[in-house]
């Protein structure tokens, strides 16, 4: 399972092993000035739609790129049963070739408040 840090004014998302051969990344790292918004998802299996490129077992886990000819395009790494972090960023300025970051951990809702706690907004 990918994991989250926040520090030295980033978040930093490390995948495990396999997750990269869905996400074609080691890691993503968001500036927090780039981030427009951060929500705790409970049930974050359904909340990545659209066209994707990764791995899909249905109901249970998603991982890869998401919402294809959506007009938002999502990384995601998500599994049922565990909550998630949703981060929406302005792609343009983190120079990231996607809009919003859905990753599953199971401190989500620490992670969250310390991110609003630290002027971003909800």
């Amino acid at each position: 399972m990918a994991t989250i840090d926040i520090a030295g004014g980033s978040v930093r998302v490390r995948f495990s092993a396999w997750e990269r051969l869905a996400v074609w990344r080691d890691e993503v790292v968001v500036p927090q000035a780039v981030i427009r918004a951060v929500e705790l998802v409970d049930a974050p299996v359904g909340r990545a739609r659209g066209g994707r490129a990764g791995v899909l077992v249905s109901g249970v886990l998603k991982v890869g790129y998401w919402g294809l000819g959506t007009g938002i395009r999502q990384l995601v790494s998500v599994r049922r049963g565990v909550p998630a972090l949703r981060i929406a960023i302005d792609r343009e300025a983190a120079g990231l070739p996607f809009d919003e970051v859905l990753v599953s951990a199971r401190n989500a809702a620490e992670l969250a408040c310390a991110l609003v706690s630290s002027d971003v907004q909800r």
